[in-house]
Formats: C-alpha cells, structure tokens, sequence
C-alpha cells in the first residue's frame, strides 16, 4: 500500500478544512457585505446559500480524505471514481484562480492568491495521483 499517496490525501483532507474556515475571514477581505448591498435581495441571498453549502461540500470533502484515504487512493471503484472527480474538481479549480479571477484582485492580496493556487494545485496533483496510480 501507497503510504505516501495516503498521507497525501490526508493532508489534502486538512487542506480542505483550511479552505473552508478561509470562508470565514474572505467576506471582510474582500468586502461581501459591502458589494452584496449593490444586487438585489434574491441575489444576496443565493450567495450567502451557495457561500453556506460550498463550506458544507469543503467540509465533506475533508471527512472524506481523512476517513477514507484507502478508498480514495483507489481501494474500491467509488473512491477512484470521487478521486477522479475531486481530480476535475480541482483542476477546473486551477484554471478559475489562475484565468478568470480580476487581475486587480490577485495583486491587491498577491500571498492570498498564491497560496489558494498553489493549494488547488496540490489537490489537483493529488487526487490526479490517487486516480491514476490506485492501490
């Protein structure tokens, strides 16, 4: 058995914990309050649901790799299956921080921006890992 590939993926699963608590220090960084005032109600509250139920997902994804890294390491067809979509997940991930987000935003918090890249880049790599090299 892979030790490393599941140390790896517990360590993504503390990843996504880190990600989720940063859902509660970005809204005041990146001034949510005061740019939600701008859009409607409805709008507003779809945000705050979508922001509540994206840290509910980042949450399951982190009990996952910390419960189950032998699964996700390719042990069973479902977990190489969530691997690979965790894979997809990720990478598309990847791809927004690095293309899409406004560049003014990036430099304003330059070490912020790194680090969320480098982070997605790591649980790219390591769920691409798990689904390609299963145990």
């Amino acid at each position: 058995m892979n030790t490393l590939l599941l140390h790896a993926i517990q360590f993504a699963g503390a990843l996504h914990f880190v990600i989720a608590a940063a859902n509660f220090v970005l809204p005041a960084m990146l001034r949510y309050r005061e740019n939600l005032d701008k859009v409607s109600t409805i709008i507003r509250q779809i945000f705050r649901v979508h922001a509540a139920y994206i840290v509910l997902v980042l949450i399951g994804f982190g009990l996952l790799c910390v419960l189950f890294p032998v699964e996700l390491a390719g042990a069973s067809p479902l977990g190489r299956f969530l691997a690979a979509f965790l894979a997809l997940f990720w990478g598309s991930r990847v791809v927004v921080q690095f293309g899409y987000y406004d560049a003014a935003i990036k430099k304003e918090h330059p070490y912020g921006s790194v680090f969320f890249f480098l982070v997605f880049l790591y649980l790219a790599g390591v769920f691409t890992a798990a689904t390609l090299f299963a145990l």
